[in-house]
C-alpha cells in the first residue's frame, strides 16, 4: 500500500492527510482527532521541505546549464555540479521514502488494513466495478489483482464491505 500517493483532500492536501479530512474516512478507518492531526503536520512538514528541495534543485540545474554554456567549459566544476544535483536529487527520495514510512508508521496494523481495503473499494468504484477473468479484479495495467502472488485477495474471498451509504452494486449504464 503506497500512503505516499496523492489522495482527494481539500485544496492543496495530499496524501494520508488529505484523506483524513473526511470525517467518514476517518471513521471508517478507526483514526484518532489526535491520529489525525499529527498526521496532517507531517504531511504539511514534508510538503514544505519538498518544495524547497525541489526548488534548490532547479537552481542547481540552472547553474549546471550556466557551466555549460561557458564559451570555455570548466569540466571540473560541470562534474562537481553534477554530483551536488545527484546528491540532491538522492536527499529528495530519501526523504520522500521517510515520509512515507512515518505515515505508516502513524496507524496500526489495523488501521492500515481498513484504509487498503477503503482504498481498494474507491478504486473499484471508480473503475465502474471492471471484472477480470475468474472474476478477481483487474488492475490498472489489466492484470488480475486476485488469487495470484502479487494478488489481494484469495479464490473465493468476499470483497469487503462498502462505506456507509453505498451498495456493492455497480451502477447500471
Amino acid at each position: 500500500m503506497r500512503m505516499g500517493m496523492r489522495g482527494r483532500g481539500g485544496p492543496g492536501e495530499f496524501g494520508l492527510a488529505g484523506l483524513l479530512n473526511n470525517p467518514e474516512v476517518r471513521q471508517q478507518i478507526g483514526v484518532s482527532a489526535d491520529q489525525a492531526a499529527k498526521i496532517r503536520q507531517q504531511e504539511s512538514d514534508f510538503r514544505k521541505t519538498e518544495i524547497r528541495n525541489r526548488a534548490d534543485l532547479q537552481v542547481k540545474r540552472i547553474d549546471l546549464r550556466d557551466l555549460l554554456s561557458a564559451d570555455k567549459p570548466d569540466r571540473a566544476a560541470i562534474d562537481g555540479k553534477l554530483q551536488d544535483i545527484s546528491a540532491s536529487q538522492l536527499a529528495m527520495e530519501k526523504a520522500a521514502v521517510g515520509h512515507q514510512l512515518d505515515m505508516r508508521e502513524a496507524l496500526t496494523p489495523a488501521q492500515r488494513e481498513k484504509l487498503r481495503q477503503w482504498m481498494m473499494q474507491r478504486h473499484d468504484r471508480e473503475r465502474g466495478g471492471e471484472r477480470g477473468e475468474a472474476g478477481g479484479q483487474r488492475g490498472p495495467r489489466g492484470g488480475n489483482r486476485g488469487g495470484g502472488p502479487r494478488g489481494n485477495a484469495g479464490a473465493g474471498a468476499a470483497p469487503p464491505p462498502p462505506p456507509p451509504g453505498q451498495s456493492n452494486q455497480a451502477p447500471r449504464q
